[in-house]
């Protein structure tokens, strides 16, 4: 059985004229935690390129891997995880109840609710909701919070389902769940379709244009199958028939691009949405060479922390990691690292405990197992919540070096 394809037309505008960008070669899929060291080494592995399409910019994967194999099973990212994250939800639902005038009579819907993070927070102020996500373990936990979710694809199934229970949402909100999408198209017309006339949608992903600029090469990954910015969604959205409202961007998981739509009459473009354009045709996003040699400095960057973790196990100090998240896998890979360097990994969410990491076998244990080792280094592989894991490990009051890898290699000392 195939469980990956090529993709061969750009998925905003199904041009043909498709250029590898980046080839990482074949990779894991990172977040495919085995239960055994064995399955682990086993993992089967897949091809991780991004091209570019030449006539409108955008960036996707080369390949795409079924949906079923990536959500359905083996699925075990839970948003609530992230102290900062659950914050940066908080203020995002804060801004949304103003800026789209919500109340108790508004009905709200979440495309990739998750465990229901988000959702909880629309509760809290009143509205009814509903959320749809394919991954079994996080929809369980949503529901078992009484957080309404249908586990399954958005597709047009859903569609009728939630108008035949709730009637069309007055807001359909989307937190970096649309890079995911097997079907971006269909996605984006399922939610045009859905939403309430004179309602809005407003979603956040990964910005690759802050992707770039940091260095985040780690986010790229099986599951997100695009890296989006401004200049190809305007074209897309507008043709599908949404407004384009506003464009912003904020520091979640290290750089996220806020779009803010609304189902008009009258398709429009406002004007801080061209000027916020204007900038990114002027940014990497659109330099040659720039993106020409992009991975060769962070190469740079990686075999420092290489060398740094070599050192450090000559002098006898016990290498650990903190942190399971996809992005892991390709870090660790990229990096040259292995399990003779790195002796496991400690991770917050207990669905992780227990198991090992695809191709490297590195096996994640619970974080009191830090408490054994007064003495080591430990990388935070899951950087971007660098600042929640550091305040957590000074609790714990150990002797600890501490590496930061990204978004530039530094060394702390606890």
């Amino acid at each position: 059985m195939t469980f990956h394809k090529k993709i061969n037309c750009c998925r905003l505008c199904n041009s043909e004229d498709l250029n590898i960008q980046f080839n990482f070669g074949k990779i894991p899929l990172g977040n495919n935690l085995l239960s055994t060291y064995q399955k682990a080494i086993d993992a089967d592995v897949y091809p991780l390129e991004v091209v570019k399409c030449g006539d409108c910019n955008h960036f996707q994967l080369n390949h795409s891997v079924s949906p079923d194999l990536l959500y359905a099973t083996n699925y075990t990212y839970l948003s609530s995880i992230g102290s900062s994250f659950v914050q940066h939800i908080k203020e995002y639902v804060f801004w949304l109840r103003t800026t789209c005038k919500l109340n108790k009579d508004s009905f709200v819907f979440e495309i990739g609710s998750n465990d229901g993070t988000c959702l909880n927070e629309f509760k809290e102020i009143g509205c009814k909701i509903c959320g749809v996500d394919p991954a079994k373990i996080p929809s369980s936990i949503a529901n078992k919070k009484n957080l309404f979710t249908i586990n399954d694809f958005f597709d047009d199934g859903v569609v009728k389902q939630v108008i035949d229970i709730f009637g069309q949402p007055d807001l359909i909100s989307s937190q970096n769940a649309l890079a995911h999408i097997d079907d971006l198209s269909e996605v984006f017309r399922n939610a045009f379709k859905l939403l309430k006339n004179e309602g809005h949608f407003v979603f956040e992903v990964g910005y690759f244009k802050e992707v770039l600029e940091k260095q985040l090469f780690d986010t790229i990954y099986h599951e997100h199958l695009d890296y989006h910015h401004g200049v190809p969604l305007v074209k897309f959205l507008n043709k599908i028939g949404f407004s384009i409202l506003n464009m912003s961007v904020n520091g979640s998981q290290g750089g996220s691009l806020r779009v803010l739509l609304k189902k008009t009459n009258n398709i429009t473009i406002s004007n801080q949405v061209l000027e916020f354009l204007n900038v990114e045709r002027n940014s990497i996003l659109f330099k040659k060479y720039k993106l020409e040699n992009w991975l060769f400095d962070i190469h740079k960057n990686l075999e420092q922390l290489k060398a740094y973790v070599v050192k450090t196990k000559k002098e006898g100090i016990k290498v650990l990691g903190y942190g399971a998240p996809t992005k892991a896998t390709l870090l660790i890979e990229a990096s040259n690292l292995s399990m003779n360097d790195i002796e496991y990994i400690v991770d917050d969410n207990e669905i992780k405990v227990g198991r090992y990491l695809p191709k490297h076998g590195i096996e994640i244990k619970n974080v009191n197992e830090l408490k054994k080792n007064k003495n080591c280094c430990v990388i935070i592989l899951a950087w971007n919540f660098s600042n929640d894991i550091i305040l957590k490990l000074k609790k714990l009051k150990l002797d600890l070096l501490v590496l930061v890898p990204l978004p530039k290699f530094k060394i702390i000392k606890l």
